[in-house]
């Protein structure tokens, strides 16, 4: 199956069946996960998404009040 593709204004045929497949190189080495670390690391990002909806939605209530009030002097 030939895929075209169009980059820098140049066309560019490639066969499906003919890209190259880089190998994986393992090393080796074990690698220590630590859980601990991995759910403190979801709680410190859990803490943080609220942080930012509680700032989002106090900064969306603000300037509607904002709004409304401005509102509220034109008339």
């Amino acid at each position: 199956m030939h895929k075209t593709y169009f980059h820098n204004r140049k066309h560019i045929n490639e066969k499906k069946d003919q890209k190259k497949i880089i190998p994986l190189q393992y090393n080796g080495k074990k690698r220590i996960v630590d859980i601990n670390i991995l759910l403190n690391r979801v709680r410190v990002d859990e803490i943080k998404e609220t942080k930012r909806k509680i700032i989002f939605y106090s900064s969306s209530i603000l300037s509607l009040g904002l709004f409304s009030i401005f509102i509220m002097f034109i008339k």
